[in-house]
């Protein structure tokens, strides 16, 4: 009787070893929401995600009515959702988030492309490099922050005291 309850033992921890192998094996999921300028959720755009590391998209999907993606069973690593518009241009980005392996994560999109009511914003707009409005003038944006902080570091003499 007591070799019968040991093997049934042994064999239920094994099992139990073994599936939980499994699900730290298997992938994480993200899940998100994409949101406009006024942050409404946006339903039915596509949204594409980017691995951080190699920079390749490694996969695509639309949004629900309520403006929610899923993207299951990826491997653990960092990932960057980007918003597309119809033109199939980035329209918005949202911040890396990282997936743990089995895990999950959770991450929001601004895409100010989206629902904006003037005219103006639905014309084509400024383009730098061939990228959207929205990225060309945060990357300007950012060059310019970039440049200033450079010039006020390397003057010996930026105190406006001298």
């Amino acid at each position: 009787m007591r070799k019968i309850v040991s093997v049934g033992l042994i064999f239920v921890m094994t099992l139990a070893a073994a599936s939980s192998t499994l699900v730290a094996q298997s992938g994480g999921t993200l899940t998100g929401v994409a949101r406009g300028n006024h942050l409404q959720s946006i339903a039915s755009v596509n949204v594409q995600l980017r691995n951080v590391n190699t920079g390749a998209v490694v996969g695509t999907t639309t949004t629900t009515e309520a403006g929610i993606f899923t993207f299951p069973g990826l491997p653990a690593g960092n990932y960057i959702a980007e918003v597309i518009d119809a033109a199939g241009k980035v329209a918005g980005v949202g911040a890396p988030v990282s997936v743990p392996a089995g895990g999950n994560a959770t991450t929001s999109v601004i895409a100010l492309a989206f629902g904006a009511t003037t005219a103006a914003s639905t014309a084509t707009g400024f383009s730098f490099l061939g990228m959207g409005p929205v990225t060309s003038m945060t990357v300007l944006g950012a060059a310019a922050a970039a440049s200033v902080t450079a010039v006020v570091a390397t003057r010996p003499d930026a105190s406006p005291s001298r």
